[in-house]
């Protein structure tokens, strides 16, 4: 009886199955990886490239094979990219993605753009061999690119409504609310160094002439001025608000009854120095000082004594002839009322 002597192989016992070429394998997750996978020698000289990097970079493999490195590097980057390898290649260790600032690879068609790489190095037959995967990250930077812009953005309307929120709109200088916050934090400064508090209480002299007479223009133009002028005069750590209307308030954290005045006589000088204006512009002001407390206190009731006290002294100013500064603690004593409020320019009664 013959035998068929090209009998084919025996099939795999059912349930099993032959195991592939392990390097069928390897050479199959190097091609069809999804990023672009180089192999570099110690001369810096393309060993290896798969397909990816042939899509990536648009050269066919053969045109990449025993190429410097350094041709899919930016020539802006290219000194630069040499002094890197050189030092990798002595201390060779595996760098992973996202430890790198920006970098950039450069396509056939003379374009840039963003990549990751990751580096890891490996030895083969002596050789020391470095693999480099290669990620185009040009979607994902435009998306954080996108998200920094809006971010910025965000940021910016952020001040712009914060800013609208504690400044007001005409002056520029801080707003009511504002005022209350800050002046509010002032007076915990004080209590917890047990230093003197002055608020100033500021109202200009007849302003509703000013609108009556050259328009709501100019007495716009007045507000501002005022407002500049008691920003620069006050101190860098003074509180300088608008109070509403015609009416400003400063509030200065150290300044004893003596102190207070003379601060208060400067800011009225000041705007009685202000030029350019359709008609000369003064103020009356008035003053309230908070002596060092112990113990605890309500800072907000504090606040609010200090501003009726203030507003009183204002009030005080304004009956003895305006342009002028008065304290609060002077106003009980009739004798001394003419001294504590410093006329400097008779004005009549009349307005505010």
């Amino acid at each position: 009886m013959n035998r068929n002597t090209n009998t084919p192989p025996r099939a795999a016992p059912e349930g099993h199955r032959l195991s592939p070429d392990p390097m069928e394998i390897y050479q199959r997750i190097f091609e069809c990886a999804p990023d672009a996978l180089l192999v570099i020698d110690q001369a810096g000289r393309i060993v290896l490239a798969n397909m990816q990097a042939e899509t990536l970079f648009g050269y066919p493999s053969r045109a990449l094979i025993d190429q410097p490195v350094d041709m899919l590097v930016p020539h802006r980057f290219a000194a630069v990219h040499a002094g890197h390898r050189d030092r990798y290649m002595q201390e060779a260790h595996i760098r992973p993605m996202g430890k790198t600032g920006d970098l950039f690879a450069l396509h056939r068609n003379g374009k840039e753009f963003p990549v990751d790489i990751m580096l890891s190095p490996m030895i083969l037959d002596g050789a020391r061999l470095v693999l480099c995967v290669v990620r185009d990250i040009t979607e994902r930077k435009a998306a954080e690119d996108e998200l920094a812009r809006q971010d910025l953005e965000l940021r910016r309307l952020h001040a712009e409504l914060e800013l609208l929120a504690n400044h007001d709109g005409m002056t520029g200088l801080y707003n009511w609310r504002a005022f209350y916050e800050y002046a509010d934090q002032m007076l915990k400064t004080a209590l917890r160094r047990r230093e003197h508090v002055t608020l100033l209480m500021i109202d200009l002299d007849h302003f509703k002439r000013i609108n009556d007479r050259f328009g709501h223009a100019e007495g716009d133009r007045v507000l501002q001025a005022v407002a500049s002028t008691l920003k620069a005069t006050a101190r860098e750590i003074d509180i300088v608000a608008r109070h509403g209307g015609e009416e400003f308030v400063v509030a200065a954290l150290g300044l004893n009854e003596a102190e207070s005045l003379v601060a208060a006589e400067r800011l009225r000088t000041a705007i009685a120095t202000i030029e350019n204006m359709k008609t000369h512009i003064t103020a009356s002001i008035g003053i309230a000082t908070l002596e060092p407390q112990e113990g605890k206190h309500e800072t907000r009731r504090l606040v609010t004594e200090l501003l009726d006290q203030a507003d009183r002294a204002l009030y005080g100013a304004k009956r003895n002839g305006r342009n002028q500064v008065c304290h609060f603690n002077h106003l009980a004593d009739r004798t001394q009322f003419e001294t504590a409020c410093r006329r400097t320019r008779p004005g009549n009664a009349e307005g505010s």
